[in-house]
């Protein structure tokens, strides 16, 4: 009986700790006024903003011509 509630309870704690470690508190500061970078955190206190932030908006733009050849037809 041991043996089974350490094969259920184990995969469950390691999935607690893992869901504990990738969660976090997320937050909705607004972009800087200052022309500043946005915010993208690597991990708490590791910000890349300054780094990444001109990659932001490269999906939205590759992706604007095929969004204007389907927004005719729908």
């Amino acid at each position: 009986m041991k043996r089974i509630a350490a094969r259920v309870l184990l995969p469950l704690a390691v999935a607690g700790a893992l869901s504990g470690l990738a969660g976090g508190v997320a937050s909705a500061d607004p972009l800087p006024t200052g022309g500043g970078a946005p915010a993208l955190w690597l991990i708490p206190g590791v910000d890349l903003g300054g780094l990444l932030g001109p990659t932001v908006p490269v999906p939205t733009d590759l992706l604007a011509p095929i969004y204007g050849l389907i927004t005719p037809i729908s």
